[in-house]
C-alpha cells in the first residue's frame, strides 16, 4: 500500500482547531497512540523576543496532546515531551522560553530533557551506516509509541528540516557532534534505525525561511501529517520548492528502503491539494548557497575562504560542519544586533583544504582557521604561515571515549585559545566540527559584537536552568554509580 500524507488547512494557532484537525488525521491514518507515548518537537532554540519562530509552537503541541488523549484513551499510559535543543543551551531553558510548561501542566505531560538522562548504545546495520552503533537517550529506546512533531523550516546545512532531520535532536551534547560534518546527511539516515515514528504532525502553520535557528516567518497555514517520515518529508520538500532527490538525507533513506521518494508512490490527501500548497510557498526562501556566497559581499566585514573537507570525492563542501555553524552563529548574533555584518570588526575565516589558495587580508583583519581539517601554507600579512591538517579519520574516533561538549568546556577552550594567541593575526581553532556556540564566542570576541550568552535578558534564566540541569545530571549519575556497586 502507498503511504498516505495528509495536507490540511489551518490558518491560526488555535489549540482547539489544531486538535480537531490532528484527531481526524489520526483517524484517517488509522493511528492509535498507546503505552508510553513520546512526542519529539523541534525546539532547537527558543526565545520569545530573539528566536520566536525556530520551534514547534506550544499551541500546536497542545492541540496534539488533546488529539493523542482522545484517540489513545485507555491505551495510553503516559505522554512525554522529549528534546535536546541546540548549541549547548539547557533544554529546560528552551522549554521555558517556548512557553511549553503551562501546556505540559494542563495536560499532565512529562518533560524529558535528553541531555539529563542515561544514554544507551544502539546497534546499527553496517554498512551502510557510518558506525556499527550510536548512543541515544534511554527514553527514546524504551517508549512504546513515538510521535515526531517538527517545524516546517529551511536549513542552511541540509536545505530543509522536517521529520527525518528532527531526530538529530535525540542525542546529547557528547554524541551529537560526532559525524556532524560533511557526512551529516548520512548520520540523519542512520538515526532512522533507532526509532520510527508511528505518527508525524508537521507544524507548517507559520513556516521558517532561510535558517533553522533564526528563521524568517512565512505564513503557510498548513498541518502536514503521515506515518512514514520519508513520504512526509518528500511531500514537504516539494512544497518548499525542491525535488526530494535534491535533499541527500531523504534520498539516502529512500535508497535504504525506509519509504518512497517518488510522489507517484505516495497517496496525498487532505483538504489542500499539493498544487495549492506549492502555490502558498511562492516566495519561500531557502539557503542553498555556500558561506562564501553569503559572506563575501561588500556589505559584510567577514570574509570567508572554504576549501574541501577530507574525502572530497564524496563531498566537496562541508555542509554539515564548521561552515554552516559559522553562518548560524552569526545569525544568532544578528538577532540581537541587526547590523552585525556591517558592524563586526573585519576578520577572515578559513575552512578546509586551502593549500592551493592565497589568503589576502585587509588592514588589521585577523584570520581564524576553523576546524581540524583546515590546511594552508603561505604568507599572511607578511608572515609565513603553515597550518597542518589535524583531521582524525572517522574510524579512529571512538564514541565510547568522546569528551564533554558542554558550554563550560567550550568557554574554557575559547579562553585558552584566545589567551595563547593574544595579539596574533592568525588563530587556529581545532574541532570537528567547531560548533555554533564556539563560533558565537569567537566571532563576538574578535569582532567586538554582542555576545548572546551575556545578554541580561538571556543569561539570568539561562544560568538558573543550566545549574538545575547540571545538578540533575550529577544526581542521576551518582545514583547510577551507586546502583551498579550495590
Amino acid at each position: 500500500m502507498k503511504p498516505k500524507v495528509l495536507i490540511k488547512n489551518c490558518q491560526a494557532y488555535d489549540p482547539y482547531k489544531i486538535s480537531v484537525i490532528i484527531y481526524k488525521g489520526m483517524e484517517e491514518l488509522d493511528v492509535l497512540p498507546w503505552g508510553h507515548t513520546l512526542v519529539k518537537p523541534n525546539t532547537v532554540i527558543a526565545h520569545q523576543r530573539y528566536y520566536p519562530h525556530a520551534f514547534t509552537r506550544p499551541e500546536f503541541l497542545e492541540g496534539l496532546f488533546v488529539a493523542i488523549k482522545q484517540r489513545g484513551r485507555q491505551l495510553l499510559d503516559k505522554i512525554t515531551l522529549g528534546e535536546r535543543c541546540g548549541i549547548t543551551i539547557p533544554t529546560r531553558y528552551s522549554f521555558l522560553e517556548a512557553g511549553y510548561y503551562p501546556v505540559l501542566k494542563r495536560h499532565q505531560v512529562e518533560p524529558c530533557y535528553f541531555e539529563e538522562v542515561e544514554q544507551v548504545k544502539v546497534s546499527l546495520d553496517s554498512p551502510p551506516a557510518l558506525r556499527p552503533f550510536i548512543y541515544v537517550p534511554k527514553p527514546v529506546v524504551d517508549n512504546a509509541f513515538f510521535i515526531s512533531a517538527p517545524k516546517f523550516k529551511a536549513h542552511p546545512w541540509t536545505k530543509v528540516t522536517f521529520s527525518l532531520k528532527n531526530l538529530i535532536g535525540i542525542q546529547d551534547d557528547k554524541h551529537r557532534l560526532i559525524d556532524h560534518d560533511y557526512k551529516l546527511e548520512m548520520k540523519i539516515a542512520d538515526l532512522q534505525q533507532v526509532v520510527t515514528p508511528g505518527f508525524i504532525a508537521v507544524d507548517a502553520i507559520t513556516a521558517g525561511q532561510k535558517t533553522m535557528l533564526t528563521p524568517v516567518p512565512f505564513k503557510l497555514g498548513l498541518i502536514i501529517m503521515g506515518t512514514n517520515s520519508v513520504a512526509v518529508d518528500a511531500v514537504c520538500t516539494k512544497i518548499a520548492g525542491l525535488e526530494p532527490k535534491q535533499v541527500d538525507h531523504i534520498d539516502l533513506c529512500a535508497q535504504r528502503g525506509m519509504g518512497p521518494i517518488d510522489l507517484d508512490q505516495i497517496e496525498i490527501s487532505g483538504d489542500v491539494s499539493l498544487d495549492e500548497a506549492m502555490k502558498r510557498t511562492k516566495g519561500f526562501e531557502l539557503t542553498l548557497g555556500t558561506v562564501e556566497d553569503i559572506f563575501n559581499k561588500p556589505s559584510s566585514n567577514i570574509t570567508v575562504s572554504a576549501g574541501p573537507p577530507p574525502e572530497p570525492e564524496q563531498y566537496n563542501y562541508c555542509w554539515g560542519g564548521c561552515t554552516g555553524a559559522l553562518f548560524e552563529g552569526v545569525q544568532i548574533i544578528e538577532a540581537m544586533q541587526p547590523r552585525v555584518y556591517q558592524e563586526v570588526r573585519p576578520m577572515h575565516i578559513a575552512f578546509g583544504d586551502l593549500s592551493d589558495r592565497e589568503i589576502k587580508v585587509k588592514g588589521q583583519e585577523r584570520v581564524l582557521f576553523m576546524g581540524d581539517c583546515a590546511k594552508y601554507k603561505g604568507e599572511i600579512a607578511g608572515e609565513s604561515v603553515d597550518i597542518a591538517c589535524q583531521y582524525t579519520p572517522r574510524d579512529q574516533k571512538d564514541p565510547h571515549c568522546v569528551k564533554s561538549q558542554g558550554l563550560i568546556s567550550k568557554i574554557i577552550k575559547y579562553l585558552i585559545i584566545m589567551i595563547a594567541n593574544w595579539g596574533k593575526t592568525v588563530i587556529r581553532v581545532p574541532g570537528c566540527p567547531v560548533s555554533v556556540a564556539e563560533n558565537v564566542l569567537f566571532v563576538s570576541h574578535i569582532g567586538r559584537t554582542k555576545n548572546p550568552y551575556l545578554d541580561l535578558r538571556v543569561c539570568l534564566k539561562f544560568t538558573y536552568c543550566f545549574l538545575i540541569s547540571k545538578m540533575v545530571i550529577l544526581y542521576r549519575g551518582v545514583a547510577r554509580w551507586i546502583g551498579r556497586i550495590f
